[in-house]
């Protein structure tokens, strides 16, 4: 037998395998994210059916559901509704925008119907940031999408979301219509005995999956520096006109936005302490009340533009993000010291003079990292991205090249 060089042989293999890679992958992902989402969907569409099929047990329960509310169902119905038209008319960003706005204010009116009142607080907290960020993106694209995708296409999407929709209300009722030990119990027998306070959510968030928050907070930040890189120095071309040929307003300040948003800091800054402050018993936290204060300072460099407001707000972001962080992982650090495992939490009751009984809990400092880090990644980046150097150029009609 002749001698055989085992890196031969393994080199070859390893280039067989690229090759096979690079075949596979060239079959599937064309670059185009609508392709590669209709495999991704299709395989978990085929893995879905197949559980369904093995299923020994009928797939519904005996357990009766709840009776239709008429209020809650109209408001479910004008939630697909304006699902289903964002879907149809995004082509037009501006409408489709605003029924984003509307999908998500109705799913925040679903989490206060649910009594999950911190959820639509986040949910609302969050919407009214995604549509200040889509603002500030929307005067740099293309006021509308050109038609690329062929009816066939359209078709074989259509039947794929229809096909999930089905699958997903089918593993809701199965699920719904059986009787489940629900992990909450625990939570809720815990949440004032192991961590201090009677907002179950909040508890959760900075006590007992304390380390999971950590984790998103310091993804969060992440997001934000990443953001703040990309936008640096960055310059942009954008239409003098609109598509129909007339000028945008050359009036870019509001005297009436820069008088009421004036009036709004202090009193949005002041909710969000009123948020925070609250959070550990009654709905509220840390994530919101920076969702709030983010607001507060946004609406500032809205109203009153960049300039005015760096004269007057010179806090480092990345400082703020930096502290966010610090009080965050010291909070668990400080179990550490103390022989206690990592982010383990402590709380006890004070009778101060006026006041009355006090909780004061460890918690609140790692909440405060939350808060801090909140409002840094997300004034940086929206600031950021009023920041950009526009170039602005005279263009023609754009619905001429609308299909």
């Amino acid at each position: 037998m002749a001698n055989v060089d085992a890196r031969i042989v393994y080199n070859g293999i390893l280039d067989r395998l690229r090759w096979l890679a690079t075949k596979v992958t060239r079959s599937f992902d064309k670059g185009s994210l609508q392709t590669m989402l209709f495999w991704t969907l299709t395989a978990a569409v085929l893995v879905t059916v197949t559980g369904f099929l093995s299923l020994d047990a009928p797939l519904f329960g005996d357990r009766a559901i709840m009776e239709f509310d008429p209020v809650a169902l109209f408001a479910f119905a004008g939630l697909m509704l304006a699902s289903i038209l964002t879907v149809v008319l995004h082509r037009k960003r501006m409408i489709s925008m605003i029924l984003l706005g509307v999908v998500g204010l109705l799913i925040s009116l679903g989490f206060a119907k649910l009594s999950a009142p911190d959820l639509a607080l986040t949910q609302l907290s969050v919407e009214i940031v995604t549509v200040v960020l889509i603002m500030l993106a929307l005067f740099f694209l293309p006021q509308y999408t050109p038609l690329t995708s062929s009816r066939w296409k359209q078709t074989r999407d259509a039947i794929v979301a229809a096909v999930i929709g089905l699958g997903v209300t089918l593993l809701t009722l199965a699920v719904l219509t059986r009787d489940l030990s629900p992990i909450s119990d625990y939570f809720l027998k815990n949440s004032v005995s192991g961590g201090g306070g009677t907002n179950v959510v909040n508890v959760i968030l900075v006590d007992f999956r304390g380390f999971d928050t950590l984790g998103e907070i310091v993804a969060l930040s992440l997001a934000g520096l990443g953001v703040f890189s990309m936008l640096q120095r960055m310059s942009l071309h954008a239409s003098l006109n609109d598509h129909a040929g007339r000028p945008w307003n050359v009036d870019e300040r509001s005297l009436i936005l820069q008088s009421v948003a004036r009036l709004l800091f202090p009193l949005m800054l002041l909710f969000a302490a009123f948020v925070f402050l609250r959070g550990h018993n009654l709905p509220g936290g840390g994530f919101i009340a920076g969702l709030i204060a983010s607001l507060a300072i946004v609406l500032q460099y809205l109203a009153n533009g960049i300039t005015w407001m760096s004269s007057r707000i010179r806090t480092n972001m990345h400082l703020v993000i930096a502290i966010g962080l610090a009080f965050a992982i010291g909070t668990g650090m400080v179990s550490i010291f103390l022989g206690y495992p990592f982010m383990t939490s402590a709380f006890t009751y004070l009778k101060w003079p006026g006041v009355g009984k006090f909780e004061v809990a460890s918690a609140m400092m790692f909440d405060l990292g939350v808060f801090l880090a909140v409002v840094g990644a997300t004034v940086m980046i929206l600031v950021e991205l009023g920041k950009i150097n526009v170039h602005k150029v005279a263009t023609g009609d754009s619905k001429k090249g609308e299909s």
